[in-house]
C-alpha cells in the first residue's frame, strides 16, 4: 500500500508551528511568570504600589497580608499555579505593597548586609590580626576556634 502524502505550503506548516512572539524574542523565564493585567498594573503604579503574585501554600498570604504590609488586589481573581501533595490547587493571589515601604525594607535589608560584612573584615577584638600565620579570629568559647581538635 502506497502512502500518499500531501504538500503542505511552507507559511502554513510554520504558522501551526511557531508560537512566539512577533519580535521573534522569546524570554525562558516568561513562561513562568504570571502576567498582571495592565490596566490593573498601572493603576497601581500611579497609587504608588507594586504589585507581586503570592502563592496561598501553607500560611505564606498570612505572613505577607497580616505580618507585612502586602494588601489583596481584589479586582484581580487569583490564578490556579499548580497543585499540592495531596491534589488541592494551588492559587497565586495578586498582592500589593506601597512602594516607598519596599525600598525602605531593601534599605534595611541592605544595611544589615553592610554590618555582617564589616564584622567579618575587622577581625579580632584586639586588632592584631596575623593573616601571615594563617590564623582567623575565631573566639576561644565557641568550637570554631576548637577547630577538630581532642580537647584535653
Amino acid at each position: 500500500m502506497t502512502e500518499q502524502r500531501q504538500r503542505v505550503e511552507r507559511m502554513t506548516q510554520e504558522a501551526t508551528q511557531r508560537r512566539r512572539r512577533a519580535d521573534g524574542t522569546i524570554d525562558s523565564n516568561l513562561s513562568r511568570k504570571l502576567l498582571i493585567p495592565q490596566q490593573v498594573e498601572a493603576r497601581m503604579r500611579a497609587e504608588g504600589l507594586t504589585p507581586r503574585w503570592a502563592n496561598d501554600e501553607g500560611n505564606r498570604l498570612h505572613n505577607l497580608t497580616v505580618n507585612d504590609d502586602y494588601d489583596k488586589v481584589d479586582d484581580v481573581a487569583p490564578v490556579p499555579v499548580g497543585t499540592s501533595k495531596d491534589g488541592k490547587p494551588i492559587m497565586a493571589h495578586l498582592l500589593a505593597k506601597k512602594t516607598e515601604f519596599i525600598a525602605d525594607d531593601r534599605g534595611k535589608a541592605e544595611q544589615r548586609r553592610r554590618e555582617a560584612e564589616q564584622a567579618a573584615i575587622k577581625g579580632p577584638p584586639d586588632g592584631n590580626p596575623n593573616p601571615a600565620e594563617g590564623q582567623v579570629y575565631a573566639d576561644k568559647a565557641n568550637s570554631i576556634g576548637r577547630e577538630n581538635r581532642i580537647i584535653e
